[in-house]
């Protein structure tokens, strides 16, 4: 060990030759050349004919996998977009925050059912909007007796939640009111029969169609209102800013534009929702 020791000291101390010189440069760009290769390789993917959508369960937008009706409203939607684009799609589905990752590593090209958000700006780059105002239900069970009349009733009390998701403001910013995340909606969903959270929040449109699935929907007292974002936010769709140029967004929007007129959108949706 002494000998290894010392003959390691004697080759850092000397001068390095030029040829050893010429082999470290080359090494260095070896390096620089990996460290941008997965997202040059993410954008040749989205430029050469294949989409990678991340995604999380989110029935009826986004289905469980194999489900028998199909992929889900959003998910229909973007790929019937993408295959007028002549681009593949392939589907990987993850949590909710391991999609928002993939996203920002470029890792995935797109993602379905979102409201914009400032934050996700900075990697994301937002479809045109293709649902407008569904609004947000306050469901508790009936078994309890609580039977919220405004948002203030809920004061004191445990809403349950999706972690990640963006919900209006006057609930999300309203410190008397306790949020407990569940990890996607089919979770929150089986935790509030559980008695986990005095009541949830949900999309009025998922909420309606989660409590359905369950067979449990007698059980459940919807509160008689809807809050709305300030802005009556629209759903859209994300593409990584790492993987995916403008130009592909362009075109994709112009494809949802064309789903909408010529009734392809409403479709897909009577599909989910009859």
């Amino acid at each position: 060990m002494e000998v290894s020791v010392k003959k390691f000291s004697f080759l850092i101390a000397i001068k390095p030759s030029p040829a050893l010189a010429g082999q470290s440069l080359l090494i260095a760009l070896l390096f620089a050349l990996a460290s941008v290769a997965a997202p040059c390789d993410a954008a040749a993917q989205a430029q050469g004919g294949s989409i990678l959508i991340a995604n999380a369960p989110y029935p009826p937008f986004v289905m469980p996998e194999g489900h028998a009706l199909g992929p889900g409203i959003d998910m229909e939607i973007a790929m019937e977009a993408l295959r007028r684009m002549g681009l593949r799609a392939s589907v990987q589905m993850y949590p909710f925050s391991r999609v928002l990752a993939a996203l920002k590593s470029g890792e995935a090209q797109l993602t379905t059912s979102l409201s914009f958000n400032a934050e996700r700006d900075a990697y994301l780059r937002w479809s045109a909007p293709y649902r407008f105002g569904p609004g947000y239900l306050i469901f508790t069970l009936r078994s309890t007796g609580f039977k919220p009349a405004a948002l203030e009733d809920l004061r004191g009390k445990s809403v349950g939640v999706v972690r990640g998701f963006v919900y209006p403001p006057a609930f999300s910013a309203h410190a008397g009111i306790a949020k407990i995340e569940a990890p996607d909606s089919e979770s929150l969903v089986k935790m509030f029969f559980a008695g986990r959270f005095d009541a949830i929040i949900t999309n009025s449109i998922v909420g309606s169609y989660d409590l359905k699935a369950s067979g449990r929907m007698a059980e459940a007292y919807q509160a008689p209102f809807v809050l709305q974002s300030q802005d009556n936010r629209a759903t859209v769709m994300g593409f990584s800013k790492q993987a995916v140029g403008a130009d592909i967004v362009e075109r994709f929007n112009r494809e949802l534009s064309a789903m909408q007129a010529d009734g392809s959108i409403s479709r897909i949706e009577r599909k989910y929702l009859d």
